[in-house]
């Protein structure tokens, strides 16, 4: 199995609150460590990005950094650009995001 991080940098919104989230395949139980894989590959984020709308000021912005021996890629966008590929990837991190500092 491929050793993979994954970091979710959530800010913004009304609040401004930063939260954020690392996962590592190396520290998660066999199935977890499998699902982030899955959802990893079915976002089929290949490459660094940003998304925003300059309108939308009080959005929530996420950022994503994905980590493995092939790459390092980081990923940025609000929550009217998320790309539909990785809804499912977005809310596995989400459910694990606790309050951080950017």
């Amino acid at each position: 199995m491929l050793e993979m991080k994954v970091c979710l940098v959530q800010s913004g919104g009304f609040a401004g609150a930063v939260k954020r989230c690392e996962v590592d395949t190396a520290t998660l139980e066999q199935p977890e460590a499998e699902q982030l894989q899955r959802l990893v590959s079915d976002s089929g984020l290949k490459q660094s990005s940003s998304a925003f709308n300059d309108e939308a000021r009080d959005l929530n912005q996420y950022e994503i950094t994905i980590e493995d021996d092939a790459r390092a890629i980081c990923l940025t966008f609000d929550e009217h650009n998320v790309p539909a590929s990785a809804r499912q990837l977005l809310g596995f991190l989400k459910q694990r995001v606790k309050p951080g500092k950017l």
